[in-house]
């Protein structure tokens, strides 16, 4: 009986090297089908590992792909509840903001950011950070923060990638704004710019998408979002496709 125990025991144990071994296969898999944009895939075969701080956060960035921010913030939350000591836990929580900004839960969205820059914040995250708060200030209006925050980026990460966005939202202004169209002609936006003229201060700004110019025919600069709304609403009811702009 003895013999026949220890026999079980290294059998068992030869099991579970194997099925390690299966394990960083799958996760390797996984890598290469998140890689490939087979998120789904990606998925499934994460599941499959066990629980730890990577895996978490790994499957929570295939959600945020398919834009499934629920789940995605499912995995986050359970890295940030469980793995506080772990070094993800900084990006487990900027990941959890990420799934409201993206899902336009600006209002929960921007009080994680807030959160985290004052009790959390690490020199990897604090320019993303620093940007969504801006980014999210500006949607608000409050356009003093707003340039607080992107004169901190400047100041303190001025070659970082999210320069590039920082410039974007410079560019349009300390306003509110209405995008009523978008065309490749600029006689096109011309038309609709003359057009809307009858009602609405309108204008056009001309930005490129690679190698092509696209002209926007935008309506107002209107300092309270309130009032901008309004004017929204009522080119909505018009039947014009409009979005206000930040």
């Amino acid at each position: 009986m003895r013999v026949n125990m220890r026999i079980f025991t290294l059998v068992l144990v030869f099991s579970f090297s194997f099925l390690g071994g299966s394990f960083a296969a799958s996760l390797a898999e996984a890598q290469k089908d998140y890689l490939q944009g087979d998120y789904e895939s990606a998925i499934v075969k994460a599941k499959t590992l066990r629980v730890n701080p990577d895996n978490l956060y790994f499957i929570g960035l295939a959600y945020m792909k398919i834009n499934d921010y629920k789940n995605a913030r499912i995995y986050f939350r359970s890295l940030v509840k469980n793995f506080q000591y772990s070094r993800l836990y900084p990006w487990g929580l900027v990941r959890l903001a990420d799934t409201y900004f993206f899902q336009k839960e600006y209002d929960d969205a921007f009080s994680l950011y807030k959160k985290i820059n004052e009790e959390y914040i690490t020199s990897d995250i604090e320019p993303r950070v620093l940007l969504r708060l801006a980014q999210l200030a500006s949607k608000k209006g409050l356009w003093q923060e707003k340039n607080k925050y992107i004169n901190s980026i400047k100041s303190k990460y001025p070659h970082c990638p999210e320069m590039k966005f920082v410039k974007i939202l410079e560019s349009l202004g300390d306003f509110f704004t209405i995008q009523v169209g978008a065309f490749s002609e600029r006689k096109n936006a011309l038309s609709l710019a003359d057009e809307l003229s009858q009602d609405y201060y309108s204008y056009i700004i001309e930005d490129k998408k690679g190698s092509f110019p696209i002209y926007k025919v935008r309506v107002g600069k209107y300092k309270d979002r309130f009032e901008a709304q309004k004017v929204f609403d009522a080119l909505l009811n018009k039947g014009y496709p409009a979005h206000i702009y930040p």
